[in-house]
């Protein structure tokens, strides 16, 4: 995590954290003996990301409708920034955070309050599901909302 932190300026520069990360796995790999996992993109149902989400619709229909594992966790890469990550994974159902809690800091959110925890606050119970882009996979049909990519058939 040192090296990652150290890194800063190589991130900066090539404007994404991806590239150092794989360059600092590499170097671990060398000099400490590493063992890196790579998962290939269309092997895993655990570890979904923008791929499937951008590029594979028969795999994003499956898991929409519940016919895929629950994932680990499901990586918004291939997605290009945080506004449109943040709106991909609320039509698909998978955001749990209140609008309240983005963007903001601890103190921000807490105030006066003596506690120190967030998730009664920010965390929600269920889905926080939206429509935004009707091209886009999505829990609902969102066919009502405007596209995203020029001349897009709706995704359902």
């Amino acid at each position: 995590m040192e090296d990652f932190v150290m890194a800063g300026v190589s991130v900066l520069t090539g404007k994404s954290h991806q590239q150092t990360m794989i360059h600092l796995i590499n170097e671990h790999m060398t000099l400490y003996g590493l063992k890196v996992k790579v998962y290939s993109r269309e092997d895993t149902d655990y570890f979904p990301g923008g791929y499937h989400y951008h590029m594979n619709k028969p795999w994003m229909r499956e898991f929409l409708k519940g016919n895929k594992e629950d994932p680990y966790i499901f990586h918004m890469c291939w997605t290009e920034n945080k506004h449109n990550k943040l709106l991909f994974l609320r039509q698909m159902g998978e955001w749990y955070v209140q609008d309240t809690c983005i963007g903001s800091t601890v103190k921000e959110i807490l105030g006066s309050k003596t506690t120190t925890q967030l998730d009664g606050t920010c965390c929600s119970a269920e889905p926080l599901i939206s429509c935004h882009y009707r091209d886009k996979p999505s829990k609902h049909s969102c066919k009502d909302s405007p596209s995203i990519d020029k001349n897009a058939k709706s995704f359902w």
